[in-house]
């Protein structure tokens, strides 16, 4: 089951990857294809004459010129802040489905050797010894059926373990790259801060915090506010987790409860809730249902054992030890002291055995157990694919109607630069023309006949 838990690391990654697309650092963005940029307008104005000045002067035309004031980022904040919710929805339902997959593929149903195949075996092979109780091979091969029964119980359980294992410690690298970006951010804040303050270009710095925002988005469901000075604040389940300079840091509890400060924030979203829901509510939630099954078959078996008597006559014994998943142990090594008989005396009667074989079909026995652990895991798998589809979609159109507006768009600067072709080449004609007529006029004038 080792690729379950790489593959669930390696999910989320991609996820990451996904999301992001660029890593967030103190250089400044210069390439316009590089996601994160957002393209910018120079903004001009009116400059008239210059009055009082000599004639020998030169000073702008007489009509007026133009200079840039200034250059402006073509973004929409709007959408901006509708992304950076959707990401973080996306980045939930994409966790929790990536979280409930890694599960599924721990109960490999159905499958010619999973635990409901298992099971029925177990059952089947009472069924040979109802049929002949003094045989001990088929007493034995019921031994083997209950040994390989409980070991993949067994192995199911710490497969289970290991997934949280997993899960805990993609948790905890979340909190490290939280709070990286949150420190970058207030970093970042302080800078914009005092380029806004000095009048210097802010732009660059404004695409950094926008992509920290996104990541943090995405790592939390962070809900942003943009400050007057171009700066950001980020809470987190209600709770301030970058505030102007400051980064408060973001830690999980024992419980795994998200503390902001130490202290208890609400619900947030992004990958970090998916991985918290399912360390508290999934992954308990499947393992409680596994020791549900271990519990039944232990008590139903060790039940109909002690109305029974084995083939030494004496009343039977408990087959199983154990409640849980982790903890059921087969503790009978004799396949004599099964017990079949229901009746006292040794005798060779298989009616214990008969009715052993048909508890597959009981509706408080291991088999409906293990079924409802399948098909709840199943509507729980789907379910969240479903959402994590239609979340995708929505989070897919966000991002390019965001891009549409902020992005570089090819078009739009091949048809700026046609237009300034033809003002350049409209400019030379008239050039052109003047330098025609200023000929004519010195060169031909008075020439009468030529």
């Amino acid at each position: 089951m080792t690729s379950s838990f790489s593959g669930l690391t390696n999910a989320l990654a991609a996820l990451n990857v996904q999301r992001y697309g660029m890593e967030v650092t103190g250089q400044n963005i210069a390439n316009a294809n590089t996601p994160g940029y957002t393209r910018q307008r120079a903004e001009l104005a009116a400059v008239g004459p210059v009055a009082g000045v000599a004639a020998l002067y030169a000073t702008q035309h007489p009509n007026g010129s133009v200079t840039v004031t200034g250059t402006t980022r073509l973004n929409d904040p709007m959408i901006d802040g509708r992304a950076r919710t959707e990401h973080g929805d996306n980045g939930y339902r994409q966790t929790t489905a990536t979280v409930l997959s890694s599960v599924e593929t721990l109960f490999d149903e159905p499958s010619d050797t999973g635990l409901a195949e298992q099971l029925n075996d177990f059952w089947n092979s009472w069924a040979a010894v109802a049929n002949n109780p003094g045989d001990l091979a088929a007493r034995n091969v019921v031994l083997q059926k209950a040994a390989s029964l409980t070991s993949s119980i067994n192995q199911s359980s710490s497969n289970l373990d290991r997934l949280t294992q997993s899960v805990s410690q993609q948790a905890t690298a979340a909190t490290v790259e939280i709070n990286t970006a949150a420190a970058a951010l207030a970093q970042l804040n302080g800078d914009i801060a005092v380029a806004t303050a000095s009048g210097s270009n802010t732009n660059s710095l404004a695409d950094q915090r926008d992509a920290l925002l996104l990541k943090l988005a995405d790592l939390t469901g962070a809900q942003s506010t943009i400050n007057a000075n171009g700066s950001a604040d980020v809470t987190v389940g209600g709770l301030s987790l970058v505030s102007s300079t400051t980064a408060t840091p973001l830690s999980l509890s024992a419980g795994n409860q998200i503390l902001v400060g130490g202290t208890p924030a609400g619900p947030a979203g992004g990958t970090l809730q998916g991985l918290v829901d399912g360390l508290t509510t999934a992954l308990p939630g499947y393992a409680a249902q596994l020791d549900a099954v271990a519990g039944a078959l232990a008590a139903t078996v060790n039940a109909a054992q002690a109305g029974g008597y084995d083939l030494a006559g004496n009343p039977g014994g408990p087959l199983f030890a154990g409640s849980t998943a982790a903890t059921l142990t087969v503790v009978v090594t004799n396949p004599a002291n099964l017990a079949a008989s229901g009746t006292p005396g040794g005798n060779l009667d298989g009616s214990i055995a008969l009715g052993m074989s048909q508890l597959g079909s009981s509706s408080s026995g291991a088999d409906a157990a293990y079924r409802g652990l399948v098909g709840t895991l199943a509507t729980d798998v789907q379910r969240a694919n479903q959402q994590a589809a239609v979340q995708q979609a929505v989070t897919n159109s966000i991002d390019e109607l965001a891009q549409s507006s902020a992005g570089v768009s090819f078009d739009e600067e091949t048809t700026n630069l046609l237009t300034y072709q033809r003002a350049y080449q409209a400019s030379s004609r008239v050039l052109s023309t003047v330098d025609e007529t200023l000929d004519l006029l010195i060169n031909h004038t008075g020439r009468a006949g030529l």
